[in-house]
């Protein structure tokens, strides 16, 4: 199951929040319908950033500060 960085308020980016789900087995590159928290995706953005590969960092580094 890969990663994908939703972003849960994107009309307010001044609210930026980022929350992670899996991707949806039949088709990659969009998300499950809740996050790993619980809330539904169907209103969020799916950020195009992937990790390269396991580690600690599951969100694009330039939202360090949302997670």
């Amino acid at each position: 199951m890969g990663i994908l960085v939703v972003i849960e308020q994107p009309q307010q980016p001044d609210l930026l929040v980022v929350h992670a789900t899996g991707s949806d087995p039949d088709s990659p590159g969009d998300p499950l319908p809740v996050t790993a928290c619980g809330i539904e995706t169907v209103s969020m953005i799916v950020d195009p950033w992937r990790p390269s590969g396991p580690g600690p960092r599951w969100y694009p580094p330039e939202h360090a500060g949302h997670v």
